[in-house]
């Protein structure tokens, strides 16, 4: 049978594990967003691309003169993807990732 301490420890175990599992998961989204943003911008030489944390991990944002043109194509051009792509290749990169 368990005690009232042993609970608190293992529940004070358990909250210690969760919030490093947490920050682990913060720092490798991080990480992703870093090389996913340094992808995008050798891809948009007249752009920028720059990652920064969140609370849930990180975000990249991206800006270049026509990007949505580009990304999606126009009534006379077709798309020339760069983001999509650039994230597909990361997911590639990831352990388990889909292609």
């Amino acid at each position: 049978m368990m005690t009232r301490t042993d609970a608190g420890r293992l529940s004070r175990r358990l909250d210690r594990l969760r919030r490093e599992g947490a920050a682990a998961a913060r720092r490798r989204a991080l990480a992703a967003a870093d090389a996913l943003s340094a992808d995008l911008a050798a891809l948009l030489p007249d752009g920028a691309a720059r990652a920064r944390p969140t609370a849930a991990g990180a975000e990249v944002a991206v800006e270049a003169p026509g990007l949505a043109a580009r990304e999606f194509g126009t009534a006379t051009r077709p798309a020339r993807p760069v983001v999509g792509p650039a994230c597909a290749a990361l997911a590639a990169r990831r352990p388990g990732g889909e292609a």
